[in-house]
């Protein structure tokens, strides 16, 4: 079945709901969905680097769900950012075993942004945890990751799911993976501290990019996630639940584009 076919996993921004990519991950290699490489946004880029690092995916629900914040979080003076982001580096780089991209047993190709240029960064070389901070630099809430003169910040400010990256990577099978709700949707949430001010405004502007990142994908998969604030990462469980659900539903279509060898 579509053994040919180079598939590509685009892994999607969102925060705490992007815990949902353990549990999609979970249902695609159950099924032997083949991954042939892997682009990530943001969170999209940490779990689809622990992955391509080998990772076990039942070892890093393990880890999810009984992380603590303070394991997490090293709070600085703010100049750039409230959190140095020196310990999630520093995690990353212990569960990928200090893997530099060309060691990685999938392509990753990692999103940031130049933040003073105001362009994409794709990382494919080099330290991997390096690139995933700088991926998952939340402006105002991280301070930006500085690499080779650069001012990074996190993908998502210009790319959410960097489905096209897939393509231009090689693969002929897009599988996205989108966290961000349908605004129609959206219900109203408490704001209670600086990070909720934050990550909201973010997501508020961001859910208007003009982006069509469906059209970009051979098949999109969207948690339900709504219900998950996007600092809720006590609801580790919860909310890989609602990934593997999401990829249950999608598995039929999955499985019919890889059969016919669709591609656009």
């Amino acid at each position: 079945m579509g053994g040919k076919l180079k598939v590509g996993l685009a892994l999607g921004s969102g925060a705490a709901k992007g815990l949902a990519h353990i549990g999609i991950l979970k249902v695609l290699v159950r099924e032997n969905i083949p991954i042939d490489l892997i682009t990530g946004s943001s969170i999209g880029s940490l779990i689809g680097a622990l992955f391509a690092a080998g990772a076990d995916l039942g070892m890093l629900e393990k880890i999810s769900c009984s992380l603590q914040q303070k394991q997490l979080v090293d709070v600085t003076v703010p100049r750039f950012g409230l959190i140095k982001g020196d310990k999630v580096e520093a995690l990353v780089k212990l569960l990928t075993k200090n893997m530099t991209f060309q060691d990685l047993k999938i392509p990753l190709y990692v999103v940031a942004v130049d933040l003073e240029e105001g362009k994409q960064v794709v990382f494919e070389k080099g330290p991997v945890s390096e690139a995933v901070r700088a991926s998952i630099s939340i402006p105002g809430i991280f301070q930006p990751k500085k690499i080779g003169g650069k001012i990074l910040v996190d993908g998502a400010v210009l790319n959410r799911v960097p489905a096209k990256i897939a393509r231009e990577k090689g693969a002929q099978v897009v599988i996205g993976v989108d966290l961000k709700e349908d605004p129609k949707m959206r219900k109203a949430k408490p704001i209670e501290n600086i990070f909720d001010v934050i990550l909201t405004s973010i997501d508020l502007l961001e859910g208007n990019s003009s982006i069509n990142y469906n059209a970009l994908c051979d098949v999109m998969i969207r948690p339900k996630v709504s219900d998950i604030g996007i600092a809720d990462f006590h609801k580790a469980e919860e909310c890989i639940a609602l990934g593997e659900e999401a990829a249950e539903m999608a598995l039929p279509e999955i499985k019919k584009v890889l059969e016919q060898g669709k591609c656009i």
